[in-house]
């Protein structure tokens, strides 16, 4: 998976945000909207974590809040996230 693609995927999930989420909110709907979608693609954490932080200039403690999450805890904190927004 190239970087352009994945910084195209989290500037879309970054786009499309609800204009009722704070900036951080949307910042956090889109880590762990990527984390869950390139874990997917079958890319490696330590990759994805440094991708977040180096290239797309996320907080480390973000980054570290959803990283090691699960599929379903990932899903849910997106939820949580959405839910504030309605």
């Amino acid at each position: 998976m190239n970087k352009v693609f994945m910084t195209g995927y989290y500037q879309g999930v970054v786009e499309v945000a609800p204009a009722a989420l704070s900036a951080a909110k949307v910042e956090e709907l889109a880590v762990a909207m990527t984390i869950l979608h390139l874990r997917h693609a079958g890319v490696a954490i330590t990759t994805i974590h440094d991708f977040l932080v180096d290239d797309i200039h996320v907080a480390d403690r973000v980054v570290n809040k959803f990283i090691n999450l699960n599929a379903d805890e990932l899903e849910s904190a997106q939820a949580r996230v959405l839910a504030a927004a309605y």
